[in-house]
């Protein structure tokens, strides 16, 4: 029990997002290896390769992993930030032109839980034990 308190400690609500942020995008990437190349992931595909997209999820993933053990984690949600504006507004491409029927739903999904993680990264926490 007295790991468990000094990981979350060290961690910190921020870094507890960042943990959380790095099992969405994981999860994500996953998702996004295993999408057929039809519907909505036809135009996303005719962007960039499908396998292209998860490996950039999978890293910011990761990247989002890493920092939540250190003090400096702002690279971490920049890149998260950043990752689901890019996704957002390729969702608004898609259906601006007419290829992902729904896609205005994902993109307003997607830039809401791009402000989140920006309120997430102004919070202030007592600083830390870093790595």
């Amino acid at each position: 029990m007295r790991h468990l308190q000094a990981l979350r400690q060290r961690v910190g609500r921020r870094g507890a997002a960042l943990l959380f942020f790095a099992l969405l995008d994981i999860i994500y990437a996953a998702s996004l290896t295993t999408a057929p190349p039809n519907g909505p992931y036809l135009f996303l595909d005719s962007l960039m390769p499908l396998s292209t997209w998860a490996s950039i999820w999978a890293c910011v993933g990761g990247l989002c992993a890493i920092q939540a053990f250190v003090v400096t984690d702002r690279v971490a949600f920049a890149a998260a930030s950043a990752l689901k504006v890019v996704w957002g507004l390729t969702q608004l491409l898609g259906w601006m032109f007419g290829e992902i029927p729904r896609g205005y739903v994902a993109a307003a999904v997607w830039l809401a839980f791009a402000a989140f993680v920006q309120v997430i990264a102004g919070w202030q926490e007592p600083p830390r034990r870093g790595v």
